[in-house]
């Protein structure tokens, strides 16, 4: 069984809601579940866009916490040539 955190923005509004599930197809049949049931948190969503903004986004949790992998690097890392040189 995995864990999985739903968000959506609709009608000004944050949705989020945890759902446990054996998989993404169910997980989401879960999260529409909640949402009938009332078992979610709302709050504005503070983006000052209104009505505007509708999306839904959902992340497998990992012992409660998200997996992310942003990597390692080191501070100054160099991304690409400078198109202007103080020469």
């Amino acid at each position: 069984m995995k864990q999985y955190r739903f968000q959506c923005y609709a009608a000004g509004l944050y949705f989020t809601s945890v759902v446990n599930a054996a998989d993404d197809e169910k997980a989401i049949e879960g999260f529409a579940s909640n949402l009938n049931q009332g078992l979610y948190s709302v709050k504005e969503d503070g983006f000052g866009r209104g009505k505007r903004r509708y999306h839904i986004t959902y992340e497998e949790l990992d012992n409660g916490t998200a997996k992310v992998n942003i990597g390692e690097t080191s501070a100054g890392v160099s991304m690409g040539s400078a198109s202007v040189s103080a020469g």
